[in-house]
């Protein structure tokens, strides 16, 4: 019960609050009005009665007399009765226009209320206290304008804001994209040059191998009729060593441009073929190469140029850093499913085996070379899954690479 009455009351409205107390007021008044009129009739009723009962068998006169009084109380109740529905009739339109006036100052102020909310949603319009006329309207009409007018202030400072962040926001686009017209310019200009390197680069590449060739060629052609020349040796070695460069540059270039077809090498004839190619190279640097051959068949399944390049690059690198008179062992391990082939020279100990690999990086400054060669040989082996172990102390540093041997015929290995 006490929820129904609460939701009842809770959804009132002032034409609800008009209706209900006229209808209480007029419910009261017939109430009034009839307890008035039942208690005169009760007086009336005792008067006829004790009017009776003083002239019980008594003569026709003394009856005719209690009549005329009983019209004359019956006239005057009557009259009492009209007095008084005239009176409660008086007293309910009294009440009611008094409540209309009160409820319709009250929906006044409520409807100003209520046009001063409706108006926030676009431009607030405040509220006149003059029009209102309770003290507590008043008051609630000066809270209400004073936060309009705080709400209008900081509504136009965000307006304001607003204009000044799209004008920067403006000028920033415009900015970045006078930034981006010259990033775009610079961009097909670096490509460009870019492209120019490489295209030099080509050129550089393909106009030195005939030099190269032909020197080569006149080496072999000079020892075969005149024997070996220590002086030509030299001239071999160093020749020998620009082939390595070369062969490095090339694969740079065309790496990108060109595929790599497999096929089968036997890993451990090609390594001793590289040795015979660098051997006038070590004597040269007063070093000898130490080859220890497989004891097993040691085919895999890998493309000759890239392992020309792993091979190449390790045996150059042996030479480059390994003290002079020292013995570079090189060697061929195979099983079933794998070969390995390793470098192993005395020289200093690598202090970063992680940054070796990168590009241009050199542990020692005043060694030749451009820091390319093992971040080429990283590249091929994580292309080709191919699994490279470092140990490096004081005593010797040794590089070994672990070949997979999948993709052969299985005869190879019978």
């Amino acid at each position: 019960m006490e929820n129904w009455l609460q939701r009842r009351l809770s959804r009132i409205s002032l034409s609800d609050l008009n209706f209900y107390p006229i209808v209480i007021i007029l419910f009261l008044t017939v109430i009034f009005s009839s307890l008035l009129i039942y208690d005169e009739y009760k007086g009336f009723e005792k008067t006829v009665h004790l009017e009776l009962a003083s002239h019980d068998g008594s003569s026709l006169m003394a009856l005719e007399k209690v009549s005329s009084t009983s019209k004359e109380f019956k006239g005057r109740l009557i009259k009492i009765v009209l007095e008084i529905a005239t009176l409660a009739l008086i007293l309910f339109g009294v009440i009611v226009g008094i409540s209309k006036i009160i409820n319709a100052m009250i929906a006044r102020e409520v409807d100003a209320f209520l046009r001063f909310y409706e108006s926030a949603q676009s431009k607030m319009k405040l509220i006149n206290p003059d029009e209102l006329y309770f003290s507590e309207s008043i008051k609630m009409a000066h809270y209400a304008n004073e936060m309009a007018k705080s709400l209008q202030s900081q509504t136009e400072a965000l307006q304001q804001m607003n204009v000044n962040l799209e004008e920067r926001v403006q000028l920033k686009t415009q900015a970045l994209q006078l930034q981006n017209v010259a990033l775009e310019k610079e961009q097909k200009f670096s490509e460009g040059l870019l492209e120019s390197h490489k295209q030099f680069i080509r050129y550089a590449i393909h106009e030195t191998y005939t030099p190269l060739s032909v020197i080569m060629a006149n080496i072999e052609l000079f020892t075969m009729k005149e024997g070996r020349n220590r002086y030509l040796a030299k001239i071999e070695a160093g020749v020998k060593n620009i082939f390595s460069i070369y062969d490095d540059l090339s694969y740079l270039v065309k790496k990108d441009q060109i595929e790599y077809p497999k096929k089968a090498i036997d890993l451990g004839e090609y390594v001793a073929s590289r040795i015979e190619f660098f051997d006038e190279v070590a004597h040269f640097s007063n070093l000898s190469f130490d080859y220890q051959e497989p004891e097993s068949l040691s085919w895999i399944f890998f493309n000759e140029t890239k392992l020309q390049r792993v091979v190449d690059n390790n045996l150059t690198n042996a030479i480059k850093y390994s003290k002079s008179g020292e013995v570079i062992h090189v060697g061929v391990l195979c099983s079933m499913m794998e070969c390995s082939f390793w470098v192993q020279s005395k020289s200093e100990k690598i202090h970063d085996e992680e940054k070796i690999f990168e590009a241009y990086y050199r542990e020692r400054q005043k060694t030749d070379g451009f820091g390319l060669g093992l971040n080429l040989v990283k590249s091929i082996c994580d292309e080709e899954d191919v699994i490279i172990v470092i140990d490096s102390n004081t005593e010797f540093t040794r590089f070994e690479y672990t070949f997979k041997k999948r993709g052969m015929d299985e005869n190879l290995f019978a």
